[in-house]
């Protein structure tokens, strides 16, 4: 029997304690895809402070080197000997001499899936950064791939088999919707679309109490329309998977997502906007549950995201100028 494969899936190795996790939901992935499984590592000397230093770098680069390959070797070795299935395609070790998230966005350029591990962090710099448990890398990536990136702290609820979208209409939010059915297709799990809205029909002043009603009954009229229409239309594309949808009426969208994602095998969300602020890349209720979800989460880029972070890409190889990304006017 001849496995055909079908893309490519890469993921971020730094040491195999840290990257176990990911390395192992890489590869049950790529199985299940008939996909090559890429293990990417990056190497990367800082400047040295003074000559003096300057002159050990040779050894320390090499040093490095065979640390790096050290642990690409475990990470390969640990595929090999995990039983991800029948179905995986060729699996390889990339060693690359730049800062590990340039290495991983390069190797993903072409990619289908960037899958990264979640480091631990101390209780102090946790606490420091308002308890935000993300390292930079995996949020770096996460906020400038042009394919999903799926970022694993650990494995999902056991005997999970629901995969929980984040849905508030945007571009990105239906784009990950598109791609959980379409995991779940693949997999033969279930979806459920996750709609969080709250009017701001309460927020006018001196309206009459009526008016504010009726403003409020016509916005969650919209939201449900809007929701199953994503849903008849996801109905059309993947008619073997089962999705439902769910409404909630919430000011913290995250909350109630983080909520959904203890119990389920995937959140997938939409990354938005393109602020040089790397939190506002991602969109608050994105880098939020990022940050603190349980369970492994996939961020999707929408098609006006990608093709902006690849004329940055082009930019930052070449020195033209990135034309900024045109935003679809909201209706």
């Amino acid at each position: 029997m001849v496995t055909v494969v079908h893309g490519r899936v890469v993921v971020g190795i730094d040491t195999l304690a840290d990257s176990r996790a990911a390395l192992e939901w890489a590869a049950r992935t790529a199985a299940g895809r008939g996909a090559d499984l890429e293990l990417v590592r990056g190497v990367q000397l800082v400047p040295a402070p003074d000559p003096w230093s300057a002159g050990y770098a040779p050894q320390l680069l090499e040093h490095l080197e065979e640390a790096a390959w050290g642990e690409l070797a475990a990470a390969r070795e640990a595929v090999a000997h995990g039983g991800p299935g029948g179905g995986l395609g060729d699996v390889r070790a990339t060693l690359v001499h730049d800062h590990p998230r340039t290495a991983l966005l390069d190797a993903a350029r072409s990619a289908d899936l960037l899958v990264t591990g979640a480091r631990r962090r101390s209780r102090l710099r946790a606490g420091l950064l308002g308890g935000f448990q993300l390292g930079s890398t995996s949020l770096f990536v996460a906020s400038h791939a042009t394919c999903p990136v799926v970022v694993v702290r650990g494995p999902a609820a056991e005997g999970a088999r629901d995969l929980v979208v984040g849905f508030d209409g945007s571009l990105a939010a239906t784009a990950a919707a598109r791609w959980a059915v379409a995991h779940a297709a693949r997999t033969g799990d279930r979806v459920r679309v996750l709609t969080v809205w709250r009017s701001a029909a309460h927020l006018a002043l001196g309206l009459d109490p009526a008016e504010v009603h009726r403003t409020r009954a016509a916005d969650e009229t919209a939201v449900h329309a809007r929701l199953e229409d994503l849903l008849r239309w996801l109905g059309e594309e993947e008619p073997h998977v089962e999705v439902s949808g769910t409404v909630v009426e919430d000011d913290h969208p995250e909350d109630v997502l983080l909520e959904a994602a203890a119990a389920c095998a995937l959140l997938v969300v939409g990354s938005r906007g393109h602020s040089a602020l790397t939190s506002a890349l991602i969109g608050s209720t994105s880098h939020a549950v990022l940050h603190h979800a349980s369970t492994p989460v996939v961020v999707v880029p929408d098609a006006e995201q990608v093709a902006h972070r690849r004329r940055q890409a082009e930019h930052a190889r070449t020195g033209a100028p990135a034309r900024p990304a045109r935003r679809p006017a909201r209706h």
